[in-house]
């Protein structure tokens, strides 16, 4: 059964469900606050090519928290799948466990790639930038139908690139200034999301640093991709 993700999110806002798995979702990203700063579930879709073995599609996870369990015992929708890669620093050995319970019994871990179209599908292009040989100093593309989605992992990463368009920025760090956030009044860029404080009524700039905080990026045909604040129950940014 295909999962829309617009229709989970709009049950994760007004009900408390019973978990549901899923292993073929639509494109969808979900983010959480936590004490290194946000945390990041990627879930790229199916592309409908069985040739390439990834029908149930990849999740990446970008600089997830210490319990992985601990989200997915607050969200409504479990995803399952044959893969998945972590972007970020080591992993010890709990996040580890947690990593290996979500795949399925014949699935693949990875941290820090490979994210070649073998994994991500066909619809989705992903790279990858490590500056310095610290895999805390990245910056991870995903672009899907013509958008691009960018997730910088430290200050490092964000002064080593050049500024340019972007549907979605994500500051994965914790910021000097958790008030004023670089891109906050950047028209080039469509959506902010970052660990911290929104003194501004623009929807499109999301702070989430408070009990209770989530934002989710998705994707419908008509109205193109789109992020949004959440609210994910019992979450406590300090996981």
């Amino acid at each position: 059964m295909l999962i829309a993700t617009g229709l989970l999110t709009w049950y994760g806002k007004f009900h408390n469900l019973s978990p549901m798995l899923t292993r073929i979702n639509d494109f969808g990203v979900w983010i959480i606050p936590h004490k290194n700063g946000l945390g990041a579930l990627v879930a790229l879709p199916n592309d409908g090519n069985d040739s390439n073995k990834i029908s149930t599609g990849l999740r990446i996870w970008v600089s997830p928290p210490d319990s992985l369990l601990a989200f997915e015992q607050r969200s409504s929708v479990r995803y399952r799948g044959k893969n998945i890669t972590v972007i970020g620093d080591s992993l010890d050995e709990h996040l580890k466990q947690d990593l290996l319970s979500t795949l399925d019994s014949n699935g693949n871990f990875y941290w820090l790639g490979p994210l070649s179209a073998e994994l991500t599908g066909e619809d989705v292009f992903a790279s990858l930038k490590i500056f310095n040989y610290n895999p805390n100093d990245y910056v991870l593309d995903i672009v899907y139908e013509g958008h691009k989605l960018r997730f910088f992992g430290s200050q490092t990463a964000l002064d080593s690139l050049a500024e340019e368009p972007l549907s979605v920025a994500i500051l994965m760090f914790k910021l000097a200034d958790e008030r004023e956030p670089p891109f906050k009044t950047d028209k080039q860029v469509q959506s902010l999301i970052w660990n911290g404080k929104n003194e501004t009524s623009d929807s499109s700039r999301i702070a989430l640093n408070y009990a209770d905080a989530m934002a989710v990026i998705h994707y419908r045909e008509r109205i193109g991709l789109s992020a949004r604040r959440l609210r994910l129950k019992g979450w406590n940014p300090d996981y």
